[in-house]
């Protein structure tokens, strides 16, 4: 028999996303060169920082939320994963200037930007989707 991880996916997804807002999100090489989303945090603009703040601290959030338990019968799981999720859309949508992102939202950014994706931003759409399927598989 396969012996049971007791390290829920939800919480590691978490992580991810906590880890890659501390990685490059935009990087002239996989690696370097980009700011990260804590450095928009504390370094960052007005809009960019709000949306940064709410990526970050959703996930934090949800963290946190995998060791507590509340009273109230709220999905506080799912409701700091959509925060987080938010806020990463938040920033994207103002890193693009509302542009028409919907022609694709990668090619645009590298042509705004002259850079590429880097790890972070791959790193917290991993989280985001293992956070997702670690919600949906217990759904507490």
């Amino acid at each position: 028999m396969a012996k049971k991880s007791n390290l829920p996916l939800y919480l590691i997804g978490m992580v991810l996303v906590v880890i890659g807002c501390f990685l490059p999100l935009t990087a002239s090489k996989f690696f370097g060169g980009g700011t990260s989303a804590f450095n928009a945090i504390t370094d960052g603009s007005g809009d960019l920082k709000i949306g940064s703040i709410l990526a970050l601290g959703g996930a934090i959030a949800g963290i946190v939320f995998c060791f507590v338990t509340l009273r109230a019968k709220l999905p506080v799981k799912l409701i700091s994963l959509i925060v987080s999720i938010a806020g990463g859309i938040y920033v994207l949508l103002n890193y693009l200037n509302l542009a028409p992102w919907a022609k694709g939202i990668v090619k645009f950014a590298h042509k705004a930007a002259g850079t590429g994706i880097g790890i972070g931003l791959i790193v917290i759409v991993i989280g985001w989707l293992i956070a997702l399927c670690g919600w949906l598989k217990t759904r507490d």
